[in-house]
């Protein structure tokens, strides 16, 4: 019957050029097939003439400067965990082919400006564990002891026992390390009042709270 003959087919050209506006290209697909719908090789050789074209210039006219408002990157979210927010660069931009130009953003106002931030959330917060400020110490020479209060709070900010024990800050701490002199004891039952009051300056105090006072002047030496 002889040989097949093979024929270049080609699809219809794209409807929209490579470039909104000046030059680009359009293009289309061309392949080389029998009558009988056997490939022809992607080299063509077996087809009859020279290869079509498979793409054209357009050209889509002048370009012409457009406003536009550009948005960045979201940035991290201010909480590592429960409800923060997040932002990005909101800024406006003229757009002349492929060449972008920032502008004043009084060039976009007649645009709808992109919100800047938003609302994130990485993961449900869990509950921690809470603590007061350490007591005052309950000697004030000698080993003494200091407590505070130790609590677990969810993220709604009530009590919880979802806490990890492991991770349970310590409750009492020893303090006032300095041994006591014996000639020199406070005689008074509320001298951290007189030390925290600055009245260890005077004479009377001075006899009457000695431990307290001596040691606030060695830590005042010390710092």
């Amino acid at each position: 019957m002889g040989p097949c003959v093979t024929n270049w087919y080609f699809t219809d050209w794209t409807n929209t050029c490579s470039a909104a506006c000046g030059p680009g290209v359009q293009r289309r697909e061309v392949v080389c097939l029998t009558r009988g719908g056997g490939h022809g090789g992607d080299s063509g050789g077996e087809c009859v003439g020279e290869k079509p074209a498979d793409m054209k210039a357009c050209n889509g006219g002048p370009c012409k400067p457009t406003a536009l408002w550009y948005t960045g990157p979201w940035g991290q979210c201010s909480s590592p965990c429960g409800s923060g927010m997040q932002r990005r660069d909101v800024i406006c931009v003229q757009k002349l082919g492929s060449d972008f130009t920032v502008m004043d953003a009084s060039e976009c106002s007649h645009l709808d400006k992109p919100s800047p931030v938003q609302t994130c959330e990485l993961q449900p917060c869990r509950a921690q564990w809470f603590t007061t400020e350490w007591s005052a110490c309950s000697r004030s020479c000698g080993k003494g002891i200091q407590t505070r209060e130790v609590r677990c709070i969810s993220a709604d900010k009530q009590h919880s026992t979802d806490c990890d024990l492991s991770s349970r800050p310590e409750q009492e701490q020893l303090c006032n390390t300095l041994p006591c002199n014996e000639n020199c004891t406070d005689r008074r039952h509320n001298c951290m009042m007189v030390v925290q009051a600055r009245l260890c300056v005077y004479s009377y105090y001075k006899t009457a709270c000695c431990a307290s006072c001596t040691q606030s002047a060695q830590r005042a030496k010390r710092h």
